[in-house]
């Protein structure tokens, strides 16, 4: 690299201060070429006074600019507060990184890099493997599957190198540590705030591709991520409203004409046998944010979750009972 390069990193932080303090400290900690300038840029995403407060105690004096939002904007509101500034003041790139993760010493050099040899890649990201376990790969790479309305995701580098060169134009990566160039982000805009969290990346990878920049891995760099270990149906009731709405907004935005054969009716059977997945777990409130997810995604609703003193639609209590008998050969005993 010899061109210089004015980087803005973003850091959302909600109600988790401490971990969101390592992340600081891991790119405060970044080994760069000298012409490689960085502006890291903290928001605080509505978190909870105390948590505010301790954030901003921990990052006095500090590299840091900090930019307290009075609510939670959700991932893609939150950043879009820094990726608006960045552009404002002539940013070459915006790197997005997860509170809960830490970037090694060369990983946005690496992204750099890559960058500059691919003049076209609007998003790159580096493998994710898990925290503290740097050899267990969480992310390497996926391709939106029209056909299948899915993403498949190999974990293998190899595997995932073959995935990008057959299907470049459907190649997309997760916003972990996701790092985009700002002339592409001029071209195609910001992040899609309707999604508040989730399918925001899959749908920024998208629009890139339609406007002919393609997202690419390096795969020679990797971010380490407190990532989710759980069993699936032990995530929270937020996270299964928002995957089920937000996928009525994604492939229905997205999937190309040709493929689109009774796609609503898919996309409702899918997440009707997640819901009946989470009802065999025993996990009601779970089994209804996503039927929940379900009915708004099918009204175009969007915005930030809405769960609170709401009724399940009969309609779909009763469409996901009677396909439960069709979905329990596809519900194992574990997982979701």
């Amino acid at each position: 690299m010899s061109e210089c390069h004015n980087v803005t990193v973003s850091i959302l932080n909600w109600n988790s201060s401490a971990v969101t303090l390592h992340a600081v400290r891991s790119v405060l900690a970044l080994q760069l070429p000298p012409h490689v300038r960085v502006n890291l840029v903290v928001v605080d995403n509505g978190s909870r006074a105390e948590d505010a407060a301790a954030l901003a105690d921990a990052l006095a004096g500090l590299q840091v600019r900090l930019q307290a939002l009075p609510q939670n904007l959700g991932f893609a509101g939150g950043h879009n507060v820094a990726i608006r500034e960045a552009l404002a003041k002539g940013a070459d790139f915006v790197w997005l990184l997860n509170s809960d993760a830490i970037a090694p010493p060369h990983s946005l050099a690496q992204l750099l890099r890559l960058m500059d040899e691919q003049p076209r890649c609007g998003a790159a990201s580096p493998v994710i493997v898990r925290l503290g376990q740097p050899d267990l790969v969480d992310f390497a790479g996926a391709v939106h599957d029209w056909d299948l309305l899915d993403s498949p995701r190999p974990v293998q580098t190899d595997a995932s190198r073959a995935l990008a060169l057959a299907h470049r134009k459907d190649f997309w990566v997760v916003g972990t540590a996701v790092l985009l160039r700002a002339t592409a982000l001029r071209e195609v805009g910001l992040l899609e705030e309707r999604y508040f969290a989730y399918y925001e990346d899959d749908d920024i990878c998208a629009r890139l591709a339609g406007a002919q920049w393609h997202s690419a891995m390096a795969y020679d760099a990797h971010v380490e991520h407190a990532c989710f270990e759980g069993q699936m149906f032990e995530r929270p009731p937020y996270y299964f409203y928002l995957m089920a709405r937000n996928a009525f907004r994604f492939w229905g935005r997205h999937t190309p004409a040709g493929k689109r054969r009774w796609l609503r009716l898919r996309l409702l059977d899918t997440w009707l046998l997640y819901s009946n997945r989470l009802h065999s777990h025993g996990q009601p409130l779970k089994r209804d944010a996503c039927l929940l997810g379900i009915w708004d995604g099918l009204l175009g609703r969007d915005g930030p979750p809405s769960l609170q003193q709401r009724w399940t639609p009969w309609l779909l209590q009763a469409l996901r009972l009677l396909r439960l008998p069709n979905h329990r050969p596809h519900m194992p005993s574990v997982g979701v």
